[in-house]
């Protein structure tokens, strides 16, 4: 989960970011033909704004408070069981009932990448970011959990937390 940032970050959450120079770039091509990458043949990395993106992914930490904030109840799904039972999981882990769940990350964790997380679970942390509610700020979600629901939901202009497009 890596988070481009587009403003300086909101409450209590910190995230060290960069800019991202070269305005204008036009580019180069990427793709399994011509190039002998992978996917379809088309130029990539190409932006004609200033943006900052995150330094350093997400980490277990970050989406572990996040999760104290917003997923007492879950209803979205937030919280995966592979973040703290998988062997290669984050080890987040979620103690009580619904109405009054709490996460923990294990210490040597809290600094590590957060996995295990979703399109909608990173859209729903940028608002999150960007003023304390899952559904509204960078991306109107407005409930959508499945795909179908997901693939129509597009990046507010005015976003100040977003994830990264590919170009980006």
């Amino acid at each position: 989960l890596l988070v481009g940032l587009l403003a300086s970050t909101a409450g209590a959450l910190s995230m060290d970011t960069v800019a991202v120079g070269n305005t204008g770039n036009i580019g180069e091509l990427s793709g399994a033909g011509v190039a002998g990458g992978w996917g379809p043949d088309r130029i990539c990395g190409a932006v004609d704004y200033s943006y900052r993106i995150g330094k350093y992914e997400v980490t277990a930490g970050q989406y572990t408070e996040f999760l104290n904030a917003v997923a007492k109840i879950d209803p979205y799904g937030l919280y995966n069981t592979g973040m703290w039972s998988d062997g290669n999981g984050c080890k987040i882990q979620r103690s009580g009932t619904s109405g009054s769940y709490a996460y923990s990350v294990a210490s040597d964790y809290a600094n590590r990448p957060v996995n295990y997380v979703s399109w909608g679970d990173a859209a729903r942390f940028c608002n999150w970011l960007t003023g304390g509610d899952t559904e509204h700020g960078s991306y109107e979600l407005n409930g959508a959990t499945t795909s179908e629901q997901l693939i129509s939901v597009t990046r507010s202009a005015n976003a100040r937390y977003a994830i990264p497009t590919e170009d980006e």
